[in-house]
């Protein structure tokens, strides 16, 4: 058994310290101690190695958050704690479900994307997400079971192999658990809405050490109310002159109409609200020209869901004997979460008859309306050129009429989403000849359907009723026309999606020799995983009939086989300076015809000076595999996540002159538009280069410390083509743009001819470059015991970014460090900031959260005198603190508050997402919210 020595004893309670006292918890103690106090110390195996030595004796920055420093940061999903952690920004969050549909909360390790950010339950693999093209859902992680998290910030193919590019984040189960506890959790948000309410029961039997075995069982249940954007003054219009934003949307209840009048004139956008400034609150109409009026869409929608989070976990061991240990484990999560969007768009040309019982007798057209040259008025007189109208007038329609609609009447749109996550393991781990070995069988099964919920219709069974005029599109429905649009409604399944993961593992390590310095530690291992995924659509999804939908969704359907075998050693060479090489080989066998390899180096050193520093550092290869969905997903048309003008016929979001009438056929002015998706199964793996240098430090016995540096690049990068990018610069990316004739229908790739409308771009899967991060993360801890004053604390843990970036083929490097790009932004420098004291039966904590701003999404097609080029997010600077009280053995109670300011997310003209006037990815809208915990032991 390898034994700690006073250096070592010391690091291991600078990783174990790691962020703890950052996320306002107490810090652990970190006290040097002689060699013979700490000969009781057990070798474990930590994230990121297979190899049993104690914590610090590893190359790699590893920070620990143990499970009470979980229970007071306030989280209740790992969502909440992962995007506390200073290195990881920008993952997927709950609020990015508004407006879509089956969006898992996602870690993202360095900005990096998620899919480099490998996530373990107990240091095994968990099935990633069945819906869309994503990793793991955090929320498939039960939270309330979990005793520790292990966050490696450094990649790790050489041992996990593909995904963990970035880090790996490690949710280790409760062991050895014994007793019963129950917990309850409530908060109060200041302003309103986005409230949780949770309950817990942990329970365990039987002692390992003298019952020979142990059995856990946790049961949790959370509910999160929904906050709406109307219940916050940030974000609760899509009209923000101060941002010089007007992200309203021209497909309204009451349509921009085309049409003819009895004299002869034609009109292309003209709503019938617009003589009056678009005042009509049933529609939310704002206005967005001189004749046309839009929807403030912001005014139906959530910033963050309904949702109701369910887990059962459960995990047995069993000794049988010293030399063999026998455990499993099972786990199953329920999330159910209904998210609510704006009213559903009527995207396809929508013609009212002139039969229709709602045909308006008459339009008003506003003052200030441009009449072209030849324009006929009512007293018979023509305009011998453009004249703009002095006062509102009245004209007659005749004939059919156009435009794009929105199904007001029919509610916002809602998506029920259910995601269920099962999990079993069985295995062995002991002792044999001298070796430590563990093999295990892991299954596991994501599961999502998502529901047609209420506002949701199709065009096959609405468009008959508007073409039949049985709809009112002119203004309030009756009862009948209510009835019928009611009626029409879709309802059942949706899509959905199945993903399993098999996989059998087994490894083993020893001491082979010993060397003067001490003994060379060996280990090798082998894996192997098939991975299957199908991806369904009900018909109308899979066809593109959904109204305001977002196009066409095939189905998927595919299955790989992974084989691995990796090995490590550690090689004491001084009683100072020790390495390491580790290796993983990867052979992937795709099941529709295409396989690769891949092998997977990486080097580290640990040098310790003297017993106060260590210098640690390592270099590695790493790689990630093109996804099943990369690889499969047919050509389908969808529509931009923003929102943009034709660059050809409404270039800066004015409309040309043209045969075929900017508007007319289809919107092309400040719209999502479409575009067309597809997979590419010829794809190549990712491949990246890393590298650490760092020193761990204790100089006194109550201060420690780390700072490591950190360069990771990645090559071969798989990714859509950015819509940013090829919208906004359309002539070097003019192969992308398909338009159409409208009198024969041809499609024609790479035009840009004036008067064919815009029929898709096309933004395919392609190995488009590479992606760059580098950057220092500090870590300073202080804990200090004042006898009968108690113990106070505190720790400083950063991420500060050199440089962050990515690069197209072909063109020059894009930085989006403190820049926001086609992947977002990057912030320099995150911190939390954290100080404790404790004394006797009570505790309490204090912690400062900080993202430094960056400079905010530039739309070029809309800069200009309200909207400069160049515009600063600000820093998002929070308080948070908790007070803790144990007023006997058995009960323990948390009070705390979350941004004790109440200071709202920095405002953004971000168009990435359905919010306005904030990036919900990036914060959080609640504000000042209480809360409080209550546990209870039964003895």
């Amino acid at each position: 058994m390898m034994t700690e020595t006073v250096l070592s004893r010391s690091l291991r309670l600078v990783f174990s310290g790691g962020i703890a006292v950052g996320l306002g918890l107490a810090a652990l103690p970190a006290v040097a101690q002689t060699a013979s106090q700490d000969n009781s110390m057990q070798r474990v195996e930590i994230t990121g190695s297979s190899i049993k030595r104690v914590a610090a004796e590893t190359a790699l920055p590893v920070t620990i958050l143990r499970r009470e420093d979980i229970e007071r940061t306030g989280a209740t999903s790992a969502q909440d704690l992962v995007n506390l952690i200073p290195g990881n920004f920008g993952g997927n969050v709950a609020s990015n479900n508004v407006g879509a549909s089956g969006i898992p909360s996602t870690a993202n390790l360095r900005a990096l994307g998620a899919r480099y950010t490998l996530v373990l339950l107990n240091g095994r693999r968990v099935a990633n997400y069945a819906v869309g093209n994503y990793p793991v859902d955090l929320n498939s992680i039960p939270l309330s079971a979990i005793e520790r998290i292990e966050v490696l910030r450094d990649g790790a193919s050489a041992v996990y192999g593909a995904d963990a590019v970035a880090g790996v984040i490690n949710f280790i189960l409760k062991k050895d658990y014994k007793g019963m506890e129950v917990s309850a959790y409530k908060t109060h948000v200041d302003q309103g809405g986005g409230n949780t309410t949770s309950f817990n029961l942990t329970g365990g039997f039987g002692d390992i050490a003298t019952d020979r075995f142990n059995v856990l069982f946790s049961a949790n249940h959370e509910e999160n109310d929904k906050l709406r954007a109307s219940d916050r003054s940030f974000s609760t219009t899509a009209v923000r002159p101060d941002l010089g934003l007007n992200k309203s949307s021209p497909r309204n209840g009451v349509p921009n109409l085309n049409f003819n009048d009895s004299l002869g004139n034609k009109y292309v956008g003209v709503n019938p609200y617009r003589y009056n400034g678009c005042k009509n609150d049933e529609f939310s109409l704002v206005v967005i020209s001189e004749k046309g009026c839009g929807t403030d869409y912001v005014k139906y929608i959530d910033l963050m869901p309904e949702a109701k989070h369910d887990n059962l976990v459960t995990r047995g061991v069993f000794r049988v004997n010293e030399g063999l240990e026998l455990f499993a484990e099972a786990s199953y999560t329920r999330d159910k979460m209904m998210a609510a969007a704006s009213p559903a768009p009527y995207t396809k040309p929508m013609t009212y008859p002139a039969n229709g019982r709602f045909y308006p007798k008459n339009i008003t057209l506003p003052k200030g309306l441009v009449l072209p040259a030849g324009y006929k008025m009512p007293n018979g007189t023509v305009t011998t050129a453009e004249t703009v109208l002095a006062a509102d007038m009245d004209v007659t329609p005749t004939g059919p009429m156009t435009g794009t609609w929105r199904t007001v009447a029919g509610g916002g749109r809602n998506d029920l989403t259910k995601t269920e996550n099962t999990r079993v393991v069985v295995g062995a781990k002991g002792t044999l000849a001298g070796w430590d070995y563990e093999t295990a069988l892991t299954y596991a099964k994501n599961e999502v359907e998502i529901q047609f919920g209420p506002g949701k219709f199709g065009y096959s069974k609405l468009k008959p009723l508007v073409d039949s005029g049985e709809i009112n599109v002119f203004g309030t429905q009756d009862a009948a026309s209510l009835a019928a649009l009611l009626g029409s409604q879709l309802s059942g399944f949706e899509n959905g999606g199945l993903s399993t993961s098999n996989e059998f593992d087994f490894r083993m390590s020893k001491e082979l020799f010993n060397l003067p310095a001490g003994g060379v530690g060996f280990s090798v291992g082998t894996s192997f995983r098939k991975e299957k995924l199908t991806q369904t659509s009900s018909p109308v999804l899979a066809s593109g009939d959904e109204v305001g939908g977002a196009g066409e969704i095939p189905g998927v359907a595919g299955d790989r086989k992974v084989f691995g075998l990796f090995s490590e050693v550690v090689v004491p060479v001084f009683k100072s300076l020790e390495l390491t090489a580790a290796a993983r080989y990867d052979k992937y066998k795709n099941g529709f015809g295409t396989e690769f390899d891949n092998l997977s180096p990486k080097l580290g050193f640990t040098f310790r000076p003297s017993t106060v520093i260590m210098a640690r550092g390592s270099v590695a290869r790493g790689f990630r595999a093109p996804t099943l969905v990369d690889n499969l997903n047919p050509k389908a048309l969808n529509n931009t996540s923003s929102s943009f003008s034709d660059p050809v016929r409404c270039p800066n979001g004015v409309p040309i002159n043209s045969v075929n009438p900017v508007g007319e056929l289809q919107d092309e002015c400040s719209v999502q538009l479409d575009v067309q998706n597809s997979g590419n199964p010829d794809l190549k793996p990712e491949k990246s280069k890393q590298y650490t240098l760092g020193l761990v430090f204790q100089p006194v016995s109550t201060i420690s410390g780390s700072i490591d540096y950190w360069n990771v690049k990645i090559d071969k990068s798989i990714n859509a083509m950015s819509e940013n990018t090829v919208l906004g610069d359309p002539v070097a990316n003019l192969a992308q743009f398909y338009r159409y004739d409208p009198a024969t229908g041809i499609v024609y790739p790479g035009s840009n001819n004036k008067d064919f409308p815009l029929k898709y771009v096309a933004l395919p899967r392609v190995n488009t470059g590479k992606f760059y991060a580098a950057g220092v993360d500090l870590n300073l801890n202080y804990r200090q015991k004042m006898g009968d004053m108690g113990t106070v604390g505190a720790n400083f843990d950063s991420t500060y970014y050199t440089k962050h970036g990515y690069q197209y083929q072909g063109e020059k490097e894009v930085s989006d460090l403190g820049n926001y790009k086609d992947f977002g932004p990057t912030p320099r420098f995150r911190h939390t900031l954290g100080l404790t004291y404790g004394i006797g039966q009570w505790n309490t904590s204090l912690t400062h959260n900080y993202t430094k701003g960056y400079w905010d999404y530039t739309d070029p097609a809309e800069i200009g005198p309200t909207y400069p080029e160049l515009r600063k997010v600000g820093a998002h600077s929070t308080f948070d603190a908790t007070v803790g009280w144990k007023p006997m053995k058995n009960v323990s109670m948390t009070f705390g508050v979350k941004n004790i300011a109440d200071e709202d997310p920095p405002s953004s003209r971000n168009g990435a997402t359905f919010q306005v006037g904030y990036d919900p990815t990036f914060t959080n809208p609640l504000g000042r919210t209480f809360y409080a915990r209550l546990n209870y032991k039964f003895l």
